[in-house]
């Protein structure tokens, strides 16, 4: 908003009173008197208040001689000419002190709305920085949220070597299961070297052929029920190994794929968020730089207008 200026008539007062002391109102004498006042305003006024001046008249020069008549009407005749040819720049030089005193206050417009841009740019500079600091704020969260996912991801890794853990402890009891096979198998092979041994006797000898006979039933009895509880206890171990990899590869594949997917999404979250924080903050600085610099290229040309104009304004002043 532009400042209310000084009116014609506390001009004119000032002029008044500085010519009754005795002094030349100027620009500089009134806007010292005043204490306030643009330059161009105060020498619109001021030029005014000259034109409204009466100028005095000159009484002539009375002479007795026809030659001193001669002189003084001849003398009156240039001075005519020569106050003629000067109220007539006079005039030139206030209308033209008048457009420039204008223009001056045309500028001084335009560089106090120069200045009211420049401050609403500021505030639109500092509105960006909050922005941006919201936007960091906002990255930080993601962030933290990131590490628990993370922090998630290898509680499920963790889970997954306890499982895998579990699976070896079966592992072991399938191999201590397959040892006791073997060994009743072995077992069955030495009560079979046992029976044809057996077999062997009885030709020589029938009672301990019989003998021998009851040896081997008895023997078979025992590796059958041997046998059979192998078999049991084997498919026993084999189904239970199979229902304990089963559980743990869908759990393995559940979690991993669960912890994949909100990773995957996490960073794609992040990626973009920083993506758009990275562009929106580049846009901010180049319009700010270039409101700047506009501003300032706006602000300096103005100023050199103005500065052109109190110059020629001060030769006038020289020149009156």
């Amino acid at each position: 908003m532009a400042r209310p200026g000084i009116t014609y008539e506390q001009v004119a007062a000032t002029a008044d009173a500085l010519v009754g002391r005795g002094e030349k109102p100027t620009i500089q004498t009134i806007r010292d008197a005043l204490g306030t006042g643009s330059p161009n305003t105060i020498h619109r006024h001021l030029t005014a208040w000259r034109s409204a001046q009466a100028p005095a008249e000159r009484a002539p020069a009375r002479l007795r001689d026809e030659l001193a008549a001669a002189i003084s009407d001849e003398i009156e005749r240039q001075a005519s000419t020569a106050r003629a040819e000067a109220e007539a720049e006079a005039l030139e030089a206030r209308q033209t002190a008048d457009e420039l005193a204008a223009a001056g206050e045309v500028l001084e417009a335009e560089a106090e709305d120069l200045r009211a841009e420049a401050a609403m740019l500021t505030a639109e500079r500092d509105e960006a920085r909050g922005a941006l600091a919201e936007a960091s704020k906002e990255l930080e969260r993601l962030r933290v949220d990131l590490d628990r996912e993370r922090a998630t991801a290898e509680t499920a890794r963790a889970e997954t070597a306890k499982i895998a853990a579990r699976l070896e402890t079966v592992t072991e009891q399938r191999d201590e299961a397959r040892k006791t096979v073997q060994q009743a198998q072995e077992q069955r092979d030495s009560a079979q070297a046992q029976a044809q041994e057996s077999r062997q006797a009885a030709a020589v000898a029938d009672t301990k052929a019989q003998a021998a006979q009851d040896q081997v039933k008895a023997l078979r009895a025992d590796l059958d029920a041997a046998r059979e509880a192998t078999k049991h206890a084997a498919a026993e171990h084999r189904a239970e190994i199979k229902s304990i990899r089963d559980e743990a590869k869908a759990e393995i594949g559940a979690q991993r794929n669960a912890a994949q997917e909100q990773i995957a999404a996490l960073r794609a979250d992040l990626e973009a968020e920083r993506a758009a924080l990275k562009q929106a903050e580049t846009a901010h600085r180049e319009e700010i730089q270039k409101l700047r610099e506009q501003a300032r290229a706006d602000l300096a040309a103005a100023q050199e207008r103005v500065d052109k104009l109190v110059a020629q304004m001060q030769k006038e002043q020289k020149k009156g």
